[in-house]
């Protein structure tokens, strides 16, 4: 999610002044924002590998407990870290263009 609001306001900035709104991380150029997101990517891709290889443990567990687990894991690292590390690309990408 965070790259779609890293890329597309960086994309279309200068056809479609709207879409600037988009940019909630306030990333500084459309040039630095989408290398950020790329960079991102390019950091983020080959560090999950070794986590998709190690597979899933199965334990008996209650639902509720594994639903709070995973939320926090997944949701913490699939939706906050990304804007957080973008942005930290961001400036910087930003410091050194």
């Amino acid at each position: 999610m965070a790259k779609y609001f890293a890329i597309l306001p960086g994309m279309f900035a200068l056809a479609l002044p709207g879409l600037d709104t988009l940019n909630v991380m306030a990333l500084a150029t459309p040039q630095s924002s989408v290398l950020s997101a790329l960079i991102f990517n390019a950091l983020i891709i080959p560090s999950l590998i070794p986590l998709a290889l190690q597979g899933v443990r199965v334990r008996a567990e209650r639902a509720e407990a594994m639903f709070g687990r995973n939320l926090l894991a997944y949701g913490l690292g699939g939706l906050i870290v990304p804007f957080i590390g973008i942005k930290l690309i961001d400036l910087v990408v930003s410091g050194l263009l």
